[in-house]
């Protein structure tokens, strides 16, 4: 199942040390109750998710870390051996001791052994998920996590991360018993409040989630802050460290890392590498001797990091290390952004196992990440069973003549009716009638009947035929519900020379009089601008906005000739640029296309524009290509009045299951495919008269 089928939406993961546990738990699975054994399973997921690897900082270690994956894991224990010679060359002490948790083993509690240390045992689970199959969309590091993002990116060479923790961490020996660090669970302006007492002898080490802070300085200040929270109420909580990274006393120390570090030789990664110094993408060839100094100065801008992200679109988070202590701040800053996601770990405190990991793994295949199992039976001995295929439900959904139909018997109601008009015609004796419908002659003989019978039958029967799959386009009234818009919406209009700016005025005064909190105006320069400049003309129009709630297009209503391809509108072709341009820029809220005379809803309606109806061909084309960020297609009418401007907000707020509106001033209608039957008369012959062109 794991390696031999299609990864579906519906997932479930059994772990299980032997036969009988493995029957128990698929039983219970099966039984689709409460589960008690050895199991985990998940709802409908999204396949195909690519997550972002998260290193977090200090706080993550404890004695024996890396003891049970080194005996169980050749992947994981080949790469610590890597990291072991890596620091080699800067420290006296001995890693693979130290994860073991030997009795002679370095101290742990040092900065210059634990910093180290975690950033090997963060290197080699990242090259485990790797191992897996598991490719991270991008990788964010909290304080000296960022050394391991920076190797796991490709931006550092192992190396050059050995280099810069083992140096910079004996660095910070220097400034040991000077300060400490406080955990503070409020926001960082509410932080920032509460330290201002003491604003000149601490700072604000670190904004890990909305509502999860730490302050860094001196020991006796830190005191007299966290005697102040607690008093008041805030459980706030000290950090077992004895100096202030992130603080002023770091700057003791700037020779001595500029100096340690100099030569530092960074590179292009080759993955996204999100700093929680700048908050944002940074350019991993900066990643020189300063940064790494910085980085142990200023404030970790973690929070920012992840909101960016969310803000992007990254919704499953796997956190890297030993323990996962920045879980809380990941979750809550999803909750705050309104958006569901995934926060994942590796291992966790004394469980540190080959089992835990797998627990990971499969915790991530559940929420849709894309797993090679592969490597986990490999070198097992494990063999693939021929299993019996899905029982598929089968449902035919094209149209199908029925046998009836073509044989003339049973009861069509198509053929029906021929039969009966025919044998009215005989019982009333009506020969002008009966000769009229099989097309003779008034005179003609009794011989020539039979023949024109066999015809007359076959005729009516195709005719039949025909009609059973005649069909045609009508419109049916829609009563718009009362529901409102909500969240920022995209109005893209067509240049000012194209004369619609007084239609866009009247859609963006709708828009904003249905609830849109924000209505963001992109007006197209002159010309025909391509899908990567109307993804820079969004880019520019969505910066320091929140993600739109929707977007709706003005530009087919510029009919004007496109000046290269003149049987091509703009508007059709700026049209097509912005359902690309909106996928290159990352926006996935619904798209609506408005136009103006594009359908007819009835005998009033003057027949329709061919340039807007153009639109409406290619927005079908668009619904099927890109179903998860399409709206629809809107016709407005001639004049967009107040009442109809409040069915627009309306529709958009709530369309229901309509994608095809007409708007009118008497209602709005949704398009429909109706059976369209054709008469029961017979065609007027055709006698071609002259010269005859076949």
């Amino acid at each position: 199942l794991a390696v031999g089928r299609a990864a579906l939406t519906h997932r479930a993961a059994v772990l299980a040390d032997d036969t009988a546990a493995l029957d128990e738990a698929l039983a219970e699975l099966a039984a689709d109750g409460p589960l008690t054994a050895p199991a985990l399973l998940a709802d409908a997921v999204p396949g195909g998710a690519e997550p972002v690897l998260v290193f977090p900082g200090q706080g993550a270690q404890w004695a024996g870390m890396g003891r049970e994956l080194l005996a169980e894991s050749a992947e994981f224990a080949q790469w610590i051996e890597r990291c072991e010679q890596a620091l080699a060359p800067y420290v006296d002490w001995s890693l693979s001791a130290v994860l073991r948790g030997d009795e002679d083993a370095a101290d742990l509690g040092r900065v210059d052994v634990v910093q180290p240390a975690l950033w090997a045992v963060m290197v080699a689970t990242a090259a485990l998920w790797r191992a897996h199959g598991v490719r991270p969309a991008a990788v964010v590091g909290h304080s000296q996590g960022e050394i391991a993002a920076a190797c796991a990116a490709g931006a550092l060479s192992l190396e050059d991360g050995a280099r810069v923790v083992a140096l910079r961490s004996r660095a910070l020996v220097r400034i040991a018993g000077t300060g400490g660090m406080l955990s503070v669970p409020l926001s960082a302006e509410d932080t920032r409040t509460r330290m201002s007492p003491w604003a000149d002898r601490l700072a604000l080490a670190a904004v890990n989630g909305p509502t999860s802070c730490v302050v860094s300085g001196e020991a006796e200040a830190l005191d007299e802050m966290h005697t102040a929270l607690v008093e008041s109420g805030v459980r706030a909580r000290k950090v077992n460290v004895d100096y202030g990274s992130h603080s002023p006393q770091v700057e003791q120390i700037e020779d001595a890392v500029l100096d340690a570090l100099a030569g530092l030789e960074p590179r292009d990664g080759e993955i996204p590498f999100r700093s929680s110094l700048t908050g944002d993408w940074l350019d991993t060839t900066t990643l020189d001797a300063r940064y790494w100094y910085t980085n142990l100065r200023e404030t970790v801008r973690f929070e920012e990091a992840v909101r960016g992200l969310i803000a992007e679109g990254h919704r499953t988070f796997i956190e890297v290390g030993p323990h996962p202590v920045l879980a809380v701040g990941l979750r809550d800053s999803l909750e705050a952004a309104g958006v569901d996601g995934a926060v994942l770990g590796s291992l966790r405190r004394d469980q540190g196992g080959l089992r835990q990991f797998l627990t990971a793994l499969t915790e991530a295949h559940l929420h849709g990440v894309d797993v090679d199992f592969e490597t986990v039976f490999a070198g097992t001995g494990a063999v693939r069973t021929d299993l019996p295929t899905y029982p598929f439900e089968r449902r035919r959904y094209w149209p199908a003549v029925r046998e009836n139909a073509a044989t003339g018997t049973g009861d069509d109601p198509a053929a029906d009716s021929v039969e009966a008009r025919f044998w009215e015609t005989v019982e009333q004796e009506d020969l002008r009638g009966l000769t009229e419908a099989l097309a003779l002659p008034a005179d003609a003989p009794l011989s020539d009947l039979l023949p024109a019978l066999s015809q007359w039958r076959q005729s009516g029967r195709e005719r039949a035929t025909a009609d059973a799959l005649r069909y045609a386009v009508t419109f049916s009234p829609l009563t718009p519900g009362a529901a409102t818009l909500t969240g920022t919406w995209l109005l893209v209009v067509p240049a000012d020379a194209a004369g619609h700016t007084a239609t866009a005025d009247r859609v963006a005064d709708a828009l904003t009089a249905g609830g849109a909190r924000t209505v963001r105006r992109i007006v197209l320069p002159d010309g025909t601008p391509d899908r990567t400049g109307l993804a820079a003309l969004l880019a520019a129009g969505t910066a320091g906005a929140d993600r739109p709630a929707g977007v709706l297009s003005l530009l087919a209503l510029d009919t004007r000739d496109h000046p290269a391809v003149p049987d091509v509108t703009v508007g059709l072709a700026t049209t097509l640029a912005l359902v690309q341009a909106l996928g290159d820029h990352g926006v996935d809220a619904p798209l609506w296309c408005a136009t103006r005379g594009a359908v007819a809803v009835g005998s009033a309606d003057p027949a329709p524009v061919a340039a807007q109806a153009l639109i409406w061909g290619f927005g079908r084309v668009a619904a099927l290509e890109h179903s998860e960020r399409w709206g629809g297609l809107i016709d407005l009418p001639a004049d967009l009045d107040t009442r109809t401007g409040t069915r627009l907000a309306a529709l958009l707020a709530d369309p229901g299951r309509e994608d095809q509106i007409a708007l009118r001033a008497s209602g709005a209608f949704g398009r429909r495919l109706v059976h369209a039957p054709g008469t029961d008369e017979p065609a007027e012959p055709w006698r071609p008269r002259g010269t005859v062109l076949v």
